[in-house]
């Protein structure tokens, strides 16, 4: 898959979002937990704002989502109740805190619309998270029923999304994730060949330039041998835009005179010469006129 110029794989792992199936959970998942971890960091870190134009918004993490749901989001039907929500009670944020729990309160309204809905995971159910388990302060019960401690909730979320619980593990290329493995069992080990290799390899380093060095003279020579040397080349190119220049200019009478110029000659000829044949009509067709008023018959 391309887009503008950037090349997509046609295979994702995913990792925290990977579903019981291929087209369950995945990027709507992720979407949800980039969002959340946004909010959150935005709170635990406003002074990251300052100088930026964007400090005082405490909605600057949602509008930012509302705009990308709205113009980039797959789901229409999705982004559209999305949107009905932002124009709802978006409006009532005022505090980077409240941003968090209106992210997270507007994510259980729809995981409680999606519940028993084809897209669900059987393996994840869509619930009303966090659930008792993993956060019990975080649930009370007031009167008999079920009530959300906010406090608790924000808390509770800080922590969730804080920068201790992402595994930066993954985001490492295979590459580095290969040295490290290769230097962890180097250490257990105590592999003592291991100076040889590096000798070995800082030799072939060495000898890597030298052999680029004495391989771009002979590209050189190919193509001075092709194309001739570079200053010949230099000034052949030169001298054809000089002819080509001079080619555009016509001598006129002895003075020099440009393809510009004898067309704007043209045309001022040729607009001089219509208004002197206007003029000429209209004064013969107004002596035409006067004669026949001042006309006297002869009696």
């Amino acid at each position: 898959m391309r887009i503008s110029g950037i090349f997509l794989t046609n295979h994702v792992q995913w990792v925290g979002c990977q579903g019981s199936r291929p087209e369950l959970r995945g990027y709507a998942c992720s979407l949800w937990k980039l969002f959340h971890t946004l909010t959150v960091q935005a709170a635990v870190r406003p002074k990251a704002l300052i100088n930026t134009g964007l400090e005082d918004n405490p909605q600057v993490v949602l509008q930012m989502m509302r705009k990308y749901i709205q113009h980039f989001f797959g789901c229409r039907a999705c982004a559209q109740h999305f949107e009905e929500m932002a124009q709802e009670s978006m409006d009532a944020v005022k505090t980077l805190d409240k941003a968090v729990l209106w992210l997270w309160e507007k994510h259980n309204v729809v995981n409680n619309r999606l519940a028993g809905d084809l897209s669900e995971d059987p393996k994840f159910p869509k619930v009303q998270w966090p659930t008792p388990d993993i956060c019990p302060a975080c649930h009370e019960e007031i009167k008999g029923l079920h009530s959300w401690n906010e406090a608790h909730t924000l808390q509770f979320l800080k922590q969730h999304y804080s920068n201790e619980n992402i595994l930066y593990k993954y985001t490492e290329g295979p590459a580095d994730s290969n040295e490290r493995e290769f230097g962890e069992e180097r250490d257990k080990k105590g592999d003592k060949s291991l100076p040889e290799k590096l000798s070995v390899n800082k030799e072939d380093k060495i000898l890597d330039p030298l052999n680029g060095l004495d391989s771009k003279p002979k590209v050189l020579d190919q193509l001075i041998a092709k194309n001739g040397p570079v200053e010949d080349r230099g000034k052949k190119a030169v001298d054809s835009i000089i002819q080509k220049e001079t080619k555009q200019s016509l001598s006129f009478l002895g003075i020099g005179f440009s393809n510009v110029d004898m067309s704007l000659c043209i045309v001022l000829y040729i607009a001089s010469s219509l208004f002197l044949m206007i003029m000429y009509f209209f004064f013969r067709m107004r002596s035409k006129r006067w004669k026949v008023r001042y006309n006297r018959p002869y009696v």
